[in-house]
């Protein structure tokens, strides 16, 4: 199957780039968020769930939200104003502008990994990544929010109150240096205001 490619050069020039992770209670929380963008949001948008490979999150969320959602295909080249759902049990790389999705990731029991996913945004955005941490079980995306500091980037946590698990905000709250705590609804005109429209 085809790649879509983008009309022009102006729908892969942006200057932030966003990665959500969540687990358990994260598709309330996804919801509540991106209830927020508005549909020309000046950058693409990743969201990795925990998942099982029959995962209809991508279908869930566009029957709720009229803005522009597809599910990840390997290779595919982000484009501003687009939000891509990783595949249950997938796991999902940043490289060359594009996101590659992978089977395998070393030292991670977890699918998606949240921490390849935030990892791989620092490597290739630094500055312009944007690691964003929803509800959740244990403490996958944490080591993950780490490299994305240190490069540069930012990571915003949803509050441990908002959330209905609090295990991976927590991780993060504890162990690193989040740009931001919020609801989720909160954090979704945080991103807002910081990215703005096309």
């Amino acid at each position: 199957m085809e790649h879509p490619q983008p009309d022009d050069e102006r729908e892969t020039s942006f200057n932030y780039v966003v990665a959500i992770g969540a687990s358990a209670g994260g598709l309330k929380a996804i919801q509540e968020l991106i209830a927020e963008l508005p549909a020309d949001l000046d950058a693409p948008i990743v969201i990795g769930v925990h998942s099982e490979p029959s995962s209809k999150l991508t279908e869930i969320l566009k029957s709720k939200s009229s803005l522009k959602i597809r599910k990840t295909m390997d290779g595919d080249i982000l484009k501003k104003g687009w939000i891509y759902v990783v595949p249950g049990a997938k796991h999902a790389l940043f490289q060359n502008q594009r996101i590659h999705l992978s089977d395998v990731v070393r030292d991670s029991g977890f699918r998606p990994s949240i921490d390849a996913m935030f990892m791989t945004l620092a490597a290739e955005y630094g500055g312009r990544g944007i690691a964003v941490v929803l509800s959740g079980t244990m403490k996958d995306g944490m080591r993950g929010a780490q490299v994305v500091y240190d490069m540069g980037g930012q990571t915003i946590v949803q509050d441990p109150e908002d959330a209905q698990h609090a295990g991976m905000p927590n991780s993060v709250i504890y162990n690193d240096h989040p740009e931001t705590i919020r609801t989720a609804s909160e954090l979704g005109v945080w991103l807002r205001n910081l990215i703005g429209d096309k």
